[in-house]
């Protein structure tokens, strides 16, 4: 091949590089989508290089150029402003938004996803470590703002089970304990339809029982087979004036994952292997399966059941010498 032969190619390959590297830098200007307004929750991993976080980026159809991205925070020095965390973002925004999000420039929303079963304590511990109030402010709320408008809350004013889990996006410059406290609540309102409540009402019981019942479920199970069979197992017991001896409720109390002797041994309602009936609230914010499953529980011929400590797995029983003979065999 002739010198000028490959003098022209070289000049043709420069060209179309310069080209491509112009039209990847040009590309953080733009969205992927303007259209697309779905809002995802990006997760920056402590200690990933821009190349990586890119990469990830564009895999989730946020950009449109790893390498655009990558020479952006370069040229502009925020290569090291990258922020490890969860990021709310969007297909519409541009690159350009994204870096700024992504490097504290701009605060946009954070996702916020309270799972089921969290309680009240739970979510102000998670909303403080978020940066979104300070710790205490939010369960105090729960106990001091004025929430009477809600005409399904229980006379006892707790809220305790009525927050219902969901995964919200928060504006961390705009954040407000109290409205956020009634998007809970309105959410909750929005699940709980008509027909439960006709349901609930037609078997003689209140949706405060179901709630507490429901909040029991969500901590003892995990299963929609569990939650049904431990619902009827929890309103037989009730039924036939039966102490519930859950272990969750004690764990409520005490806010510990373990049970020791002395535990046992505390003068609370909350006890239920020392007092009859439902503790004076619920214990955790169930999900809607487990409500579900409180409002139609299963029958069945068993009265106890446990959870077996290698497997997670529910063993039921009968009889209490069955359920003594399982406790040596599945709990260690």
């Amino acid at each position: 091949m002739k010198l000028k032969t490959v003098l022209k190619l070289g000049v043709v390959a420069l060209i179309f590089f310069i080209l491509v590297r112009a039209n990847a830098i040009n590309s953080i200007n733009s969205a992927v989508n303007p259209e697309h307004l779905t809002r995802t929750v990006f997760t920056v991993e402590e200690g990933q290089s821009a190349s990586e976080i890119g990469s990830n980026l564009k895999e989730a159809g946020l950009i449109k150029s790893a390498y655009g991205f990558s020479m952006y925070l370069e040229k502009n020095n925020l290569d090291s402003q990258l922020q490890a965390g969860e990021f709310t973002l969007q297909p519409s925004m541009t690159g350009i938004e994204i870096v700024n999000i992504l490097t504290g420039q701009s605060t946009g929303e954070i996702g916020f996803t309270i799972p089921e079963g969290w309680t009240i304590k739970d979510i102000d511990t998670a909303l403080a470590e978020k940066g979104l109030i300070t710790a205490g402010e939010f369960e105090n709320c729960t106990k001091t703002c004025d929430f009477s408008t809600y005409t399904f809350l229980p006379e006892s004013g707790s809220l305790e089970g009525y927050l219902f889990p969901d995964t919200f996006f928060l504006n961390q410059t705009t954040f407000d304990t109290y409205s956020f406290v009634k998007k809970l609540l309105d959410n909750f309102d929005v699940k709980i339809t008509d027909q439960m409540m006709t349901d609930i009402e037609a078997q003689g019981r209140t949706l405060e029982q179901e709630i507490i019942v429901a909040s029991i479920i969500e901590k003892e199970v995990r299963t929609d087979e569990d939650r049904g069979l431990v619902s009827g197992i929890v309103w037989k017991r009730l039924d036939n004036g039966w102490q519930l001896g859950m272990c969750s409720t004690i764990n409520y109390l005490t806010g510990e994952a373990e049970i020791t002797a002395e535990d046992l041994e505390i003068d609370s309602p909350y006890n239920t292997r020392m007092y009859t009936g439902l503790p004076p609230t619920a214990i955790s914010n169930p999900g809607l399966k487990s409500i579900e499953a409180a409002i139609y529980p299963e029958t069945s011929e068993y009265w106890y059941f446990l959870n077996a400590t290698d497997t997670g797995e529910t063993i039921y029983a009968t009889t209490n010498e069955e359920q003594e003979a399982n406790k040596a065999k599945h709990l260690k």
